[in-house]
C-alpha cells in the first residue's frame, strides 16, 4: 500500500536520475487506490486535504518527468535503434508510436534530400493558377468550405476545388487560364 512518503520518494528518484526509473508493475492501480482512499475519507482534516492536493501535484510532476524522458529516449531509439529500459506497459504504446513517427519523418526528410530537383518548367507550371468567368448569376449560397458566395455574370473568380468542379459541370462558370 502506497503512502505519501513513498509517492514523494518515487518522484525524487525520477527527478534525480537521467534514466527512467524502474517502477512497480501495479503502480497505476496503487496510485488510483491511494487517491480514492484519501478522497473517500468521511471526515477530512485540513492536513488530509492538503496532503491530497500535494500528492496530486507530485504525481503530475512525476508523470511529466517521465514523459520528458520518454520523448528523449524515443529520439535516441529512432536514431540508434537501442531499446528503452523501464517503460511501464502504459508508456510502451506511446513510446513506440513516437518512435514510429520520428522514424517516418527522418526517412521522408532524408529521401527528399536525395531526390533530383524538378526542372524549372515544372515549377512554373505548378504556379499557373486557374481562374473562372461566371456565365450565370447565382444568389448567395454556402460552399463546402462554409463560406458564402454570390456569383455575378461576367465576374472573374477563383474558387476552391470541389466547388469549381460542380459549377463547371453545371455550366455556371468557365475556365480561364491566367
Amino acid at each position: 500500500m502506497l503512502t505519501f512518503e513513498m509517492i514523494r520518494e518515487l518522484e525524487r528518484q525520477e527527478r534525480a536520475n537521467k534514466k527512467l526509473q524502474k517502477l512497480p508493475d501495479n503502480l497505476l492501480d496503487e496510485l488510483r487506490d491511494y487517491i480514492k482512499r484519501k478522497e473517500s475519507m468521511p471526515e477530512k482534516s485540513s492536513t488530509d486535504i492538503l496532503e491530497l492536493e500535494n500528492v496530486k501535484t507530485i504525481i503530475k510532476r512525476f508523470f511529466e518527468l517521465r514523459e520528458s524522458k520518454i520523448m528523449d529516449i524515443a529520439l535516441a531509439t529512432a536514431r540508434t535503434g537501442l531499446p528503452p529500459e523501464h517503460l511501464t506497459k502504459e508508456e510502451q504504446s506511446v513510446f513506440y508510436s513516437i518512435v514510429d513517427s520520428v522514424k517516418k519523418h527522418r526517412e521522408m526528410f532524408f529521401s527528399e534530400i536525395h531526390k533530383e530537383p524538378q526542372p524549372k518548367a515544372a515549377e512554373e507550371k505548378k504556379q499557373e493558377r486557374i481562374i473562372y468567368r461566371v456565365k450565370k448569376d447565382l444568389q448567395d449560397f454556402v460552399g463546402p468550405d462554409m463560406k458564402t458566395y454570390r456569383l455575378i455574370r461576367g465576374e472573374i473568380v477563383n474558387l476552391p476545388k470541389p466547388l469549381n468542379d460542380l459549377l463547371l459541370k453545371e455550366g455556371v462558370i468557365e475556365e480561364i487560364k491566367e
